[in-house]
């Protein structure tokens, strides 16, 4: 008979509540309260919240899960910092194309196909082509970044929802959020700037990025879970 004490003592745990307090707080600092930061280190400030999801990734995840999710913040990191300095915006969206390829390379690892999920498939598509028939005829001479962009975050929103993970809504929603908060960089950038663009950029970054990190780090710890259950059966 296996061990039930051994299962339970292995399914994922909620995040340390110093973490998540770390988290919430260096989150809230620079969205909310930008004046309290030094100008000359807003871009170090703004990279904290995604430095502390790369520690918790490197501490709960192992193998190819924790190099391509460590390398896709790492990458989004760069991002950060290039899009927070005067004058690098296509940089830092190469950063960010970088990113959106490895999390892609990621997802297809853990790739189950499930037809059910073809409609999160077309909802992705839809989404990705009204965005691009909206902001791509006012991008001038950034239509092919900002096209090849678009292409990528979309192959990884949708590989997020293929995932062989019973909830992968955390991730899936991550994504898609993901998308979302890069729309409003797009539509305030090309098409209409429009009030508190910033906050709603940066809201929506981080908790793309906290659900993704914390949905791939649960399913790499039920699966670590069943696989020591499996090797490690007690008899009664």
């Amino acid at each position: 008979m296996t061990d039930i004490s051994r299962i339970s003592s292995n399914r994922p745990a909620l995040l340390p509540p110093l973490w998540l307090a770390a988290f919430s707080g260096f989150s809230v600092l620079y969205i909310a309260l930008p004046g309290l930061i030094p100008p000359a280190w807003h871009w170090f400030f703004k990279i904290i919240p995604i430095a502390l999801l790369l520690q918790l990734t490197l501490t709960s995840t192992e193998g190819k899960v924790r190099t391509l999710l460590g390398l896709g913040l790492v990458l989004s990191a760069i991002g950060d910092v290039l899009l927070a300095l005067d004058g690098l915006f296509v940089q830092g969206l190469a950063a960010f194309l970088l990113a959106q390829i490895t999390y892609t390379v990621l997802f297809l690892t853990q790739y189950r196909w499930q037809t059910r999920r073809l409609a999160w498939a077309a909802l992705i598509v839809v989404y990705a082509l009204v965005c691009t028939l909206l902001i791509v005829p006012e991008a001038g001479d950034m239509k092919v970044p900002v096209t090849a962009y678009m292409i990528a975050i979309s192959l990884m929103a949708v590989a997020a929802g293929f995932r062989g993970d019973q909830q992968f809504l955390w991730v899936a929603m991550g994504a898609l959020i993901f998308m979302f908060s890069d729309t409003l960089i797009a539509i305030s950038r090309f098409v209409l700037p429009f009030e508190y663009s910033g906050i709603a950029v940066m809201t929506t970054y981080y908790v793309a990025q906290l659900l993704i990190c914390v949905g791939i780090v649960r399913h790499s710890k039920s699966v670590d879970g069943r696989s020591f259950s499996m090797r490690k059966p007690s008899i009664s």
